[in-house]
């Protein structure tokens, strides 16, 4: 796990980091005096858990969690105080959290990792593939501003969490769209990008130079739990998966040949 500590206090970040960096489930940690320079680091990485002090003098623990959780819907956040009392402002602000007081103990800081760890990824889309292909979130479906977007995304759906690089990308693209440029792809990957994040689902999309995959341990998907031995989804396969894009129709006969005949 990527951990991200903030505190302005040096010998209390100091100290906070040699306890979390300690602890087996973290692989690395960030560490910050600034509130500010943390969220610029936040901005682009992904940190798997924030460790924050409450009582900083810029903007506080309890406005960065809030900034964090803009940018990481689904950070687990956790405060690092000395006052019991703070825990009662963050849930007035609808901040779901875990408190450790100071000074932090090693074990306390390995029992909340622990606890994140064995939590369920959280769905941040539902995909629906058999017919027409869409996506919901929060239970409203998703206004994509480009249809190639919203189709870019269904090849990554497709691909189950296999990376697709840009070349890939633009040639499923273009099967459809004969004059489109490769200019267009990035364009619309970029927009793609902006849709999700407009809905808190941004962290679906893994993006790493000149490739792109899907997490789906954030996805609920129909074609998914097929594939994972659902019953319900098994029911509900008629043949159509999908039927938008003639590119999908490859794997439209391979369900069909694998569950129909069943």
């Amino acid at each position: 796990m990527l951990a991200l500590c903030v505190d302005d206090e040096r010998l209390g970040l100091e100290a906070l980091k040699r306890v979390v960096s300690s602890a087996p489930q973290v692989t690395g940690t960030a560490a910050f005096e600034s509130e500010s320079e943390a969220l610029l680091w936040a901005g682009y990485h992904r940190p798997d858990v924030a460790f924050l002090d409450i009582q900083m003098h810029d903007m506080g623990g309890l406005m960065l969690a809030q900034r964090l959780r803009e940018l990481h819907p689904s950070l687990p956040i956790i405060f690092c105080t000395a006052y019991e009392n703070y825990a009662v402002r963050a849930m007035n602000l609808h901040i779901d959290a875990s408190y450790l007081l100071k000074p932090v103990q090693r074990e306390a800081v390995a029992y909340e990792l622990d606890r994140i760890l064995a939590k369920p990824p959280e769905k941040l889309l539902d995909v629906v593939c058999f017919g027409n292909f869409d996506v919901f979130a929060n239970g409203k479906p998703i206004n994509f501003g480009r249809s190639i977007s919203k189709e870019l995304l269904a090849c990554l759906i497709d691909r189950r969490g296999a990376k697709m690089t840009i070349p890939e990308l633009y040639a499923i693209a273009c099967d459809s769209r004969k004059d489109l440029s490769r200019q267009s792809v990035y364009q619309a990957l970029y927009s793609l990008k902006a849709t999700l994040n407009t809905v808190g689902a941004d962290e679906v999309l893994i993006s790493e130079p000149g490739s792109y995959a899907i997490d789906i341990s954030k996805v609920s998907c129909d074609y998914y739990r097929l594939l994972d031995g659902d019953e319900n989804a098994a029911q509900s396969f008629m043949g159509e998966y999908m039927n938008q894009y003639s590119w999908a129709e490859e794997t439209c006969g391979w369900l069909t040949m694998k569950y129909q005949g069943r």
